[in-house]
């Protein structure tokens, strides 16, 4: 089984150098590594940004196939342009300093390549069509279907206007050289083709074996394979070398289409440990396969349930791993590796039974075709977004509505899409035929939720002029502030920033993560409610949701309870009806730990904590889970209000009169003004009907004063 490094997965997300990549460990990742990699082979002299010019065979969505044991033989499928846009031999990738924005480069000496533009013609034009020049080819010229994984085997899928290719490649090393052989599959058509083989080298030498139709063309170190119509579909091979070339028959890569034998046989096994406290909500730690025989680097990023309880999470670094045993004590749970090689996977969901993945490149959904645990077919649903050279443009979260829209975020502050389509929500149909951009102006939107009744909320991350971090009431066509994505003279078209929900001051949450709706009767007197995750503090809150008026507002409480990561993604158990979480660390945040996946528990006591929240005409009311004692909660003197914009410094606000509500649970504060603030801060210190202390901040937002 190969050994495929690390480290060029993962560094794309840190703030690190590239000297710390030489300290990351080596894992067995699969025969097959998605990435974007600098397939020009150039050294650049330790810059640490790269120009377009620099980046001229630069490969956003890429096949990294090694095709021996020790990985000194290696080709790079551009899944875009459906080329094959390098071949090398003598080592695999490395770290050249541009790290902020070129990836891992090509480590080893190129023995052939093509530069960026169309891998195959279309109607014998070989001109790049695109306007501009971001994302893949146009569907009826050529269009990447997915990849099959048998074994060692890699085989990709797609289809050249509108006809069936299958190709997978193998080596041949002997002491002339190294000779590199491409096998295909194509389908019967009326219409010719031609398919680009190397440019760029005088000196290659370009073997057909098999293809009646067939001729080879070079020009000016350009070779290509010209392909007549065909009758029946064609199997064939072609062996690109220099000198003498070996003799190669073809093989068919359509026996490698119907799954193989396992890759990761191994079970991994765990045990949690449950959270103690007497609170009506324990955090359990869910034990993670860290010690693991391929050294994978777990570091979840999303996750989601099978109808049955059982887990689906993907790492940062490109695994789906499938968790049994989450119930009870959490003493034998247990882990199967199910899919590797996919291209930053921070979005996950099951659709159907099937795992769907958000990825950088695409979203992928996983086919185990032969039932035996793994994935052996890895589909394209969509990849039609453009890509730009940058690492932080992650592809995070995705969601379905309740027409089966798939939704998922886009950042990528650093550099603009010429599309239009970084610093983004992105919206699929079911089928993945059509992508849209669904609203605009987030920095870096790490997660979304869709409630009971349709509302969608989104977070975003401070910085570069987003001052706080905001959670917003998502809607088409909303713009969310952050102009550092924008093209020029763009930002004249869209509308007004959009108001958030609440804005959380930094110090509480620097970099928010998903929201999730509580939909179980399980957890506590919170069904229907809103929780918001932070990556950026390791926190989770209760958003109490104001809908009185046209614009959402709201408040928000932080749970006192202890995460050790960076908490980005959530759900409900299925079965025991408790809140699931997991996340990572890798950019900005407060985690200690590299992951955690944890259940948040609730415990059956009487949780004593702030369940709603609203905009008054004299100030605002807030409503707690139980009872208060009548004196504590109308001394408003236990009650402290302080307003401010979310540039300028809190100023306090004078609470002239707390009114407590009939039933004993809901205080209302008469402020000396009431008016719209971006930023409230209310800290409480009562008691409940029984003498227990009541203590807490609640952070608000109000946009809309209603009237008396």
């Amino acid at each position: 089984m190969r050994r495929i490094l690390l480290s060029f997965v993962v560094v794309f997300g840190l703030d690190a150098t590239p000297a710390s990549a030489l300290d990351w460990t080596d894992g067995d990742y699969g025969p097959v590594v998605s990435t974007h990699v600098d397939a020009s082979g150039k050294d650049f002299g330790g810059k640490k940004v790269l120009s377009k010019e620099d980046l001229a065979n630069y490969v956003f969505r890429g096949r990294l196939v090694s095709l021996n044991d020790e990985r000194s033989v290696n080709v790079l499928y551009d899944t875009e342009h459906l080329r094959l846009a390098a071949a090398w031999s003598g080592g695999y990738v490395k770290w050249k300093g541009a790290f902020k924005n070129q990836g891992p480069a090509i480590d080893g000496t190129i023995l052939f390549g093509t530069r960026p533009g169309p891998g195959w013609s279309k109607g014998g034009d070989w001109d790049d069509p695109r306007d501009p020049k971001e994302g893949p080819l146009p569907k009826d010229w050529a269009h990447y279907e997915g990849m099959y994984l048998h074994g060692d085997k890699v085989v990709l899928s797609y289809t050249v206007g509108g006809v069936a290719v299958l190709e997978t490649c193998t080596a041949t090393v002997k002491s002339g050289g190294t000779a590199i052989t491409r096998h295909f599959w194509i389908d019967r058509s009326d219409s010719p083709t031609g398919l680009l083989v190397c440019d760029g080298d005088s000196e290659q030498s370009v073997n057909l074996n098999g293809l009646a139709s067939g001729r080879l063309d070079s020009e000016e170190g350009v070779v290509r394979l010209r392909i007549g119509p065909r009758k029946e579909p064609s199997v064939f091979c072609l062996t690109i070398g220099k000198g003498a070339l070996p003799a190669v028959e073809p093989l068919d890569p359509s026996q490698f289409t119907k799954g193989g034998p396992l890759r990761w046989k191994e079970i991994v096994e765990t045990e949690g440990t449950l959270g103690t406290g007497d609170g009506a909500y324990a955090v359990d730690d869910v034990g993670l396969p860290t010690e693991n025989p391929w050294k994978s680097w777990i570091r979840f990023g999303a996750m989601d349930f099978f109808e049955d309880g059982r887990a689906a999470l993907s790492t940062w670094d490109g695994d789906v791993w499938i968790a049994s045993g989450l119930d009870g004590d959490l003493k034998a749970v247990t882990w199967k590796r199910f899919a590797t090689g996919l291209h930053q996977p921070l979005g996950l969901k099951i659709v159907d039974g099937q795992i769907l993945t958000a990825g950088r490149d695409q979203i992928t959904r996983l086919h185990d075709r032969n039932e035996d645990g793994e994935a052996d077919f890895y589909e394209n649903v969509n990849n039609d977004a453009g890509l730009t050279p940058q690492r932080h443009e992650y592809v995070l979260d995705l969601e379905t509505d309740a027409d089966g829209n798939l939704y998922y975020c886009r950042s990528g502050h650093y550099l603009p899409s010429q599309r239009g389509e970084n610093c983004c929500v992105m919206k699929l149909p079911p089928d993945g035929s059509k992508l849209e951009v669904l609203a605009r102006g987030l920095r870096e939107p790490n997660g979304m939720s869709i409630g009971p009744d349709g509302l969608m909320t989104v977070g975003d991350n401070e910085g570069n002029g987003i001052p706080q971090t905001p959670i917003y009431a998502l809607e088409k066509g909303r713009f969310f502030g952050f102009t550092g994505a924008l093209r020029k003279g763009e930002r004249d078209q869209l509308g007004p920033w959009a108001k958030p929900i609440v804005w959380l001051p930094k110090t509480i949450d620097r970099s928010a993560g998903e929201q999730v709706w509580v939909t179980s009767d399980e957890w506590g007197p919170l069904k229907g409610h809103l929780l918001h995750t932070s990556y950026g503090h390791c926190r989770l809150f209760h958003v109490m949701l104001d809908r009185a008026n046209e614009i959402p507002q709201g408040a928000a409480w932080e749970f006192p309870l202890p995460f050790t990561s960076g908490v980005m993604r959530g759900d409900f158990h299925p079965r025991d009806g408790q809140l699931y979480l997991c996340g990572l660390r890798g950019w900005g945040t407060s985690a200690a730990k590299d992951s955690q996946f944890c259940r948040v528990r609730y415990t059956g006591k009487t949780p004593r904590m702030p369940v709603a929240f609203r905009a008054t005409p004299e100030g605002v009311a807030v409503t707690f889970s139980v009872k208060l004692d009548p004196k504590a909660a109308v001394d408003f003197q236990n009650w402290a209000v302080e307003v401010a914009s979310t540039k300028g410094k809190p100023v306090e606000l004078f609470v002239d009169d707390a009114v407590l509500s009939k039933d004993g649970r809901t205080v209302e504060l008469v402020l000396e003004e009431s008016e719209p603030t971006e930023m409230m801060t209310i800290e409480y210190r009562v008691k409940d009907a029984e003498g227990g202390e009541l203590a807490g901040t609640l952070h608000a937002t109000v946009n809309v004063v209603p009237e008396k």
